[in-house]
């Protein structure tokens, strides 16, 4: 009985790692938001990031000057707009949001409209 027990502990533990997958390399997060010019606001994540298959949820660490690191995550909203399509926001624990367009880590690209039809 307490082998039954151990190994389905293993594999419970196993299949939640294998429901993140690490990213590497740097990705870029295309925001909504322009600036002055027209052009588009993004910024590169590199720190621990990290994404859930199942939610396609992004979570991300931001190093700070101080040497404190800020979590960050990308998620969708709960339900689409007007014209059928979701929303995403990056918001950090310490409140800060920001509308993200989509990421791209190297030649792969998330949150493209045409993914929110298989969530």
């Amino acid at each position: 009985m307490k082998r039954l027990i151990v190994f389905a502990l293993l594999i419970l533990t196993v299949s939640a790692c294998t429901e993140y997958e690490s990213l590497d390399g740097p990705c870029t997060v295309f925001l909504k938001e322009t600036d002055e010019f027209g052009n588009q606001l993004s910024y590169v994540i590199d720190q621990d990031v990290r994404r859930n298959k199942k939610t396609g949820v992004f979570t991300y660490r931001e190093l700070l000057e101080d040497g404190r690191t800020r979590l960050w995550s990308i998620m969708r909203e709960a339900e689409p707009d007007d014209d059928g399509f979701y929303r995403y926001f990056s918001k950090s624990q310490e409140g800060g949001v920001k509308e993200v367009d989509f990421v791209q880590c190297g030649d792969i690209f998330y949150l493209l409209p045409e993914e929110d039809d298989e969530d």
